[in-house]
């Protein structure tokens, strides 16, 4: 019986146990407890039930929802303590839903473990040799938490600052054209100057933040660059047509270069912008293409979108059988091909007589017997320097730039005194240049050279110019359209003969018919259209319309 008694109690005293440690933990929702005999016998004793109503007492126990009480349970939030900080806790994130965290190993636990016995498990168990530390030991931990987290909301503050410095020095450096070493050899050293002598020494740490160095320059060129790439093929994706223009040419290195703009409807508007820049080998019809095509469906464009394409009239390009434009054609049958107006008006200007072309050779080899040797062009320097000149030097001409021969012709006839003397005794060409019907048919090429560079630049804007309704002033001797010829007679008091006038004449009217060549398909669309410029014009032809519109 003493066994029995002793096993009875030890049971019980388990069961207490048990039933505390839940409680503790927050399981005792858990638990469905069944009343023992003894809280059975009481019941009966309190109420007179029954042995049957305490069995069916127990069965609507059991049957009870086990998380009955813990639906209806609201989740209890503790709050932080200043005493909290003996144990080794401050509290971090929301005010509303505090969690302790630990000053010295900084972990956070969570906000049920608000409780002193619980803060005080945690030192007791990982930070033993600190649990007999007086509170200004830990108040000493928690203001160096609080420095650590201003010194790390500062730098990421600075880190951000100077990562966007770094990109817009990059695009600086970019639209300068400058290696990209410069940013960390010149640039940055001069800021860091700069900033010294206006403001001290004070953020010096945070200049030297600032990545600048080669391939940094790179990597946000590229970064950079791919952005500006998305914006645009998103804005092509949003545009219901779009339209390409294509260009192979020769860079300053001798490589090939095919530069492709595009222009589509963004905002109800048109816009234009370049699309891509790639260096090709070869050249042929079929590499551009497979280039532009590859490109095309890397950026999940539909080529059934393009309307249009145009390009210069090189057989690589328009060839009948196997051009660019003919294997685009196939992908996008409702294309249409447009021949360059700027390409157009450049083989125009190569229209020129046989006169006035001697003229221009003989001015580009003066040029090129100074400017081919580097002792030539150090003395003329000096030469200019000496005489006061406003240039010091003359100019390339090269075929491959449209706009050289105005601006190289120019250069020359404002230094043609110096040329003249500095060839003297050198060459035949100082004869050449005190010829006054060589100086007039030069300075007459220096115009009208200009005056197509004003057309080539008006042809890629939207204004207009006209530079053939002159015959009848140059016949009737009014040259005020030509500055440099105008300026030239006056100086030197000169006149033109009658053949001189012919041969200007005859060289405007010869630019004219190859206008009309070149761009007849216009120019019927203009003549057609012409009454919508003046309607009330009385010479008006046929437009087309009723005649109720044209009244």
């Amino acid at each position: 019986m003493c066994l029995i008694e002793r096993s009875r109690r030890s049971l019980a005293r388990r069961a207490q146990y048990a039933s505390a440690l839940c409680r503790s933990l927050g399981m005792d929702e858990w638990l469905i407890r069944k009343p023992v005999k003894r809280e059975v016998a009481e019941m009966e004793s309190q109420e007179g039930s029954t042995a049957g109503d305490v069995n069916n007492k127990r069965k609507i126990d059991e049957n009870e929802p086990a998380n009955f009480q813990l639906s209806n349970r609201r989740k209890v939030i503790r709050k932080y303590d200043i005493d909290y900080l003996k144990f080794g806790f401050t509290w971090n994130g929301d005010h509303k839903d505090p969690r302790p965290l630990c000053v010295i190993c900084y972990e956070i636990l969570a906000n049920e473990s608000m409780r002193p016995n619980k803060l005080l498990r945690h030192i007791e168990t990982k930070h033993m040799d600190l649990k007999s530390k007086p509170l200004q030991f830990f108040e000493s931990k928690l203001k160096e938490l609080n420095a650590s987290q201003c010194v790390l909301s500062h730098f990421t503050n600075v880190n951000e600052k100077a990562m966007h410095a770094s990109y817009l020095i990059s695009l600086r450096i970019a639209q300068s054209g400058q290696p990209h070493t410069i940013g960390e050899s010149l640039v940055l050293p001069s800021i860091k100057d700069a900033v010294g002598v206006m403001f001290g020494d004070t953020y010096l740490k945070e200049i030297e933040l600032i990545p600048l160095s080669n391939d940094t320059v790179a990597r946000r060129l590229e970064d950079m660059a791919k952005w500006v790439e998305d914006q645009l093929i998103n804005r092509v994706k949003g545009s219901k047509f779009f339209s390409l223009q294509l260009d192979e040419s020769t860079d300053i290195q001798g490589l090939s270069q095919l530069i492709v703009f595009i222009r589509f409807v963004w905002n109800s508007e048109p816009h234009e912008d370049i699309l891509f820049c790639e260096p090709i080998i070869r050249g042929t019809s079929e590499e551009i293409f497979e280039t532009l095509d590859a490109y095309v469906k890397s950026k999940e464009l539909d080529w059934r979108n393009c309307v249009g394409i145009c390009t210069d009239g090189a057989r690589a390009m328009c060839g009948k059988n196997s051009g660019v434009v003919t294997r685009v054609l196939k992908q996008s049958p409702n294309a249409s091909w447009t021949h360059c107006s700027i390409h157009r008006e450049a083989l125009v200007s190569k229209t020129i007589s046989d006169d006035l072309k001697n003229v221009l050779n003989t001015a580009v080899k003066i040029i090129n017997f100074i400017k081919s040797k580097p002792l030539q062009s150090r003395l003329f320097e000096k030469l200019c320097e000496e005489m006061g000149s406003c240039h010091k030097s003359l100019l390339f001409h090269s075929e491959v730039r449209w706009l050289s021969r105005g601006k190289v012709l120019t250069r020359l006839v404002e230094l043609r005194e110096e040329v003249a003397i500095f060839l003297k005794g050198q060459s035949d060409y100082s004869k050449v240049l005190r010829d006054e019907k060589f100086v007039i048919k030069l300075t007459y090429l220096a115009d009208i050279f200009s005056k197509l560079n004003e057309l080539n630049l008006y042809l890629q804007g939207m204004d207009a110019a006209d530079i053939f309704s002159v015959h009848d002033k140059i016949r009737d001797g009014n040259y005020c359209c030509f500055e440099t010829l105008a300026t030239f007679i006056v100086e030197k008091e000169a006149t033109l003969d009658e053949d001189l006038i012919f041969m200007i004449v005859a060289h405007l009217d010869s630019l004219k018919e190859s206008f009309d060549y070149y761009f007849s398909e216009e120019m019927k669309f203009c003549d057609k259209n012409i009454w919508i410029v003046n309607p009330f014009q009385s010479d008006i032809v046929a437009t087309g319309i009723s005649t109720k519109a044209d009244e």
